[in-house]
This record gives C-alpha cells, structure tokens and sequence, in this order.
C-alpha cells in the first residue's frame, strides 16, 4: 500500500508542477511587417477651362507612404513648354524646356488632391507628352 500510495503522490506532484509552469509562463511572439513604398498619382480630368493666359486640366490625386516624403517629377517633350506655369495647388514652377522639372509633394507620407492648371509661355502649349510623377525622397 505504501507503495502504490508513492506513486500516486508522486504522479500528482508532477501534475501539480507542471500545471503551475503553464500558469506562471507566457507566450508571446514578435510580429515584423514589411510595407513596400509605394507613391502614384492619379489624374481627375476636368471639363478644361481656359482662361485669359492658363488652363485648369483637372485635379492630380496624390498617394505616397515614403517616411521622407515625396517630391512631384514634371516630364514633358524636350525643347518645348519653355515659360510654361505648371500649377500643383499653392505649388508651381516654371518650365525651361529642358524636358524636367521638380515640384514639392510632402514632407512625409500623405494622400492629397490638388488642382493641376498651366499659365502659357511665349510659345503657348507646343508639348507632345506631359507627364506627373511622384517620386519617394
């Protein structure tokens, strides 16, 4: 009897030990997600509205979730729009003809629409190929 009686105390003390183990113990993991940057822009055509010397071509929406920001890329056909206003909201810069220009996007990640318009130059509108990009800093 005393024996069997060993044992079963025995089995229970284990069973007791381990059960406040678990009790005691925690379990836990670390979680790592990995975003990719990413920024576009999107065009919002507009009825175009002309005015005494610019157009309002529509709205640019404007998405980038850079940390640093993002900067506003302007290509267009080399050697034309020379003194051309391009208008990104209070944002403007006026074309060389070199075929690029930059334009301030945010300092940090932001969604944002903003009204895009070009005041004319001396030789009006004579590009083939306009193009917007938002660009990650």
């Amino acid at each position: 009897m005393v024996k069997k009686l060993t044992g079963v105390l025995t089995a229970t003390i284990a069973l007791a030990s381990a059960s406040a183990a678990i009790a005691s113990d925690s379990i836990g993991f670390n979680l790592r997600a990995i975003v990719p940057v990413s920024c576009t822009v999107g065009y919002n055509p507009a009825a175009v509205a002309f005015t005494d010397n610019s157009v309002r071509l529509g709205e640019l929406r404007e998405y980038c979730n850079a940390p640093n920001g993002y900067n506003l890329e302007v290509r267009y056909s080399p050697n034309s729009l020379h003194g051309v206003t391009v208008n990104i909201g209070s944002e403007h810069v006026t074309l060389d003809g070199s075929g690029f220009a930059s334009i301030r996007g945010a300092s940090g990640p932001k969604i944002q629409t903003r009204e895009l318009s070009l005041q004319f130059g001396d030789d009006g509108l004579d590009a083939d190929e306009f193009q917007v990009a938002a660009i990650a800093i």
